[in-house]
């Protein structure tokens, strides 16, 4: 296996037999699930090529944010985060919304609910990815900090 290599800030792409994955370190589980839903995007656009594209910048335009109200539950945080990044796959290929941010008004072992920001996705998509797995798949404390691994299925 190769050398993780970094592809977002504390977010780090694993090389798996027929799918990818990510490992991901943050300070709390809000900055976890953040940091996870950018490592997913990493995945799936080309960012060198939105980067290109006349009128993309880092933060959307006036009157381009979008915002979804999401509210899941789950038997665990391992489990909460496979349904967060499940639905925002699902609003990427199905709405071109392309997750910015989330504001959580709660997340914790049993559940979230955000408001996610975001925009119209502009990016060249790299590839697809067909499903988040549970093949893998670590949520923990580490250290002062938290830790976890998602493998997508490709």
């Amino acid at each position: 296996m190769d050398e993780p290599v970094e592809i977002a800030p504390g977010v780090r792409a694993l090389d798996h037999t027929a799918d990818v994955g990510i490992e991901v370190r943050a300070a709390s589980p809000a900055q976890l699930f953040h940091r996870a839903a950018l490592g997913m995007l990493a995945l799936l656009e080309d960012a060198e090529a939105a980067a290109a594209e006349p009128g993309a910048s880092a933060e959307p335009a006036a009157g381009e944010a979008h915002a979804r109200e999401l509210a899941l539950d789950a038997e665990d945080l391992a489990m909460l985060l496979v349904l967060w990044l499940r639905e925002l796959l699902y609003l990427y290929e199905v709405e071109r919304f392309r997750y910015r941010a989330a504001e959580f008004a709660r997340l914790d072992e049993r559940g979230l609910q955000a408001r996610v920001r975001g925009e119209p996705a502009r990016a060249a998509m790299l590839g697809e990815l067909k499903a988040v797995t549970y093949h893998g798949l670590a949520v923990e404390r580490d250290g002062g900090g938290w830790y976890a691994r998602v493998i997508f299925d490709v």
